[in-house]
């Protein structure tokens, strides 16, 4: 609907403008009347119409004084004068001060009003597309500048621009507010940025990257002259310009009060971190590929320092050590603690073997590989004590390409330390005796591997090779209870550990601990635990709040 305000001091005047036509079914409304001038003034302040229906002759502020006004303050807004007299100076003036039209009242009907209203109408919406064209070309244009610009700044840090004549061109073409002298940059990467990914669509990933241009582009502006751009992967590049500073230590004082000022906004408005290097002052923009390696090495060293970081220089060693592995003490006495779920001397041995990687500078490559070998030290074991090696792992867990996502020393041992953890915890439910059969040990490895599937005494006493009435007896004696009854607490224990994982619902767990039926997996469930299901989910949820 299109908003429309009536003026004039004569109460019939405005009435039969009112009736004279059927507002609505046009698309018009009327969202007002005023009196005189300045009633109207304080009436469009407070509902903005579209067009404005006004009388020329009325008291304290006139038609002609009104449309001056409107012109100066509101020029979107149409104007259809009327007037009682056939004065050419009214014309003039009302339709030189932006009156769209003038009418006549002794000649005003219906018709001639909705022609002026439409007309009023089509003027209103030519201005709304050209305005909507405009402000989309603007749009386009500035994401266009945007994407050369990020373009030219890879090319430069990555060195595919060397020449400084280009380099000076493309800084004037696309107003970077640098220079090329005097320079320095600031490398930073976002934390967690690989499971900011996971998390977010491609759209919200997107506005987040703008988000942080945008926050460090307005710290810049109060500054120091500069430039912000992504690279790739959630890892952005400032280019600083100092003039004619000469002052080192004033020029590092800068760049660190800056770093700090984008540190705490990021983290403030946007929910994230990151950790951040910078380079030396260099005297001329065509070395900046060199310095930035030189900020990527530095940034590195996250994953030894930690999150969160301004790493001003390197923490460790500049000669790696690219030879060290796991030791073969370390290795036996890992797997014994792990057999016998002795977990404090396994934390122990985890953290003498990560001491001894920092203390002895290790490469990444060779934490990564030593990692692999502590990983692969959970597979063995797993198979040796005939435990699944995917219940050891979250569901959407690979082993080897969860190691890829940790970014520091520090999560790369506690995400070893909770897989051997968990690994401890499946062991001990299995609970061997020593004093058991074989057959009985075969057994309840067999149960352990096979307990999602539709199991039976037969089959396991197939697999074995053994009688199956013979290993029901045996099984008995080792156990002191039957093979179903033991396969119902395994898979009721599972179906715990996917209830509090809440990861599922209670009708899905029951295929996936192994049962075919919802009602028998309620009674053993309450059999086991003398609880139901949906009792243990309550339960668990309060204790954990």
């Amino acid at each position: 609907m299109i908003k429309v305000l009536i003026v004039d001091d004569d109460s019939i005047a405005r009435t039969n403008i009112k009736i004279m036509i059927d507002w609505e079914n046009d698309g018009f409304e009327i969202c007002g009347e005023a009196s005189n001038g300045q009633e109207a003034i304080n009436l469009i302040n407070e509902t903005i119409p579209e067009i404005v229906i006004t009388d020329m002759s009325m008291p304290i502020i006139d038609g002609i004084a009104l449309i001056e006004h409107l012109n100066f303050n509101f020029p979107q807004i149409k104007v259809i004068a009327l007037s009682g007299y056939e004065d050419f100076e009214y014309v003039r003036r009302s339709l030189k001060n932006g009156a769209l039209d003038y009418i006549l009242k002794h000649s005003l009907d219906g018709k001639s009003l909705m022609e002026a209203l439409k007309a009023a109408r089509i003027k209103i919406m030519a201005e709304i597309f050209e305005h909507n064209k405009n402000a989309m070309l603007e749009m386009q244009i500035n994401e266009s500048r945007t994407v050369l610009r990020q373009k030219f700044i890879k090319q430069l840090v990555l060195a595919d621009i060397i020449e400084l004549t280009e380099i000076e061109q493309k800084i004037a073409d696309l107003k970077l507010d640098i220079e090329t002298k005097n320079i320095s940059l600031v490398l930073f990467e976002v934390d967690d940025f690989g499971s900011i990914c996971e998390k977010f669509s491609p759209k919200e990933l997107n506005k987040l990257i703008s988000s942080v241009e945008e926050i460090t582009a307005e710290i810049l502006k109060g500054s120091v002259k500069g430039v912000i751009s992504h690279i790739s992967d959630g890892k952005f590049v400032i280019i600083f310009s100092f003039g004619n500073m000469r002052s080192d230590l004033y020029i590092y004082n800068l760049i660190v009060t800056t770093i700090n000022r984008i540190k705490s906004s990021i983290k403030r408005y946007l929910n994230i971190t990151a950790c951040f290097s910078y380079s030396k002052v260099f005297s001329d923009i065509t070395f900046i590929h060199k310095y930035y390696k030189e900020a990527e090495l530095l940034l590195k060293d996250r994953f030894f320092m930690g999150k969160d970081r301004i790493i001003k220089e390197a923490s460790r060693n500049s000669t790696s050590n690219e030879y060290l592995n796991l030791e073969i003490s370390e290795e036996k006495t890992i797997i014994e603690a792990l057999k016998t779920q002795d977990n404090d001397n396994i934390e122990k041995c985890l953290t003498k073997v990560f001491a001894r990687l920092t203390n002895n500078s290790a490469s990444y490559n060779s934490i990564q590989m030593i990692c692999a070998e502590l990983i692969n030290i959970v597979n063995r074991v797993a198979r040796e004590t005939g435990i699944d090696i995917k219940n050891v792992y979250n569901d959407k867990d690979i082993p080897y390409s969860s190691m890829k996502k940790i970014e520091t020393l520090i999560e790369m041992r506690e995400w070893i330390l909770k897989s051997y953890t968990k690994l401890t915890e499946l062991i001990g439910d299995i609970k061997f005796d020593p004093n058991y059969s074989e057959y009985t040990k075969k057994a309840i490895s067999y149960i352990h591997k096979n307990y999602k599937n539709n199991v039976s005494l037969n089959e396991a006493a197939e697999h074995i090779g053994v009688n199956s009435s013979y290993l029901s007896r045996i099984f008995k004696e080792d156990c002191g209870m039957g093979f179903v009854e033991y396969l119902n607490k395994i898979r009721v224990g599972y179906a715990k550990q996917v209830i509090e994982s809440g990861r599922m619902k209670l009708k899905d767990v029951v295929k996936e601990a192994g049962f075919n039926n919802y009602t028998y997996f309620f009674k053993v469930f309450k059999d086991v635990l003398n609880m139901t299901p949906v009792e243990y989910e309550k339960r668990y949820r309060v204790n954990k709040n």
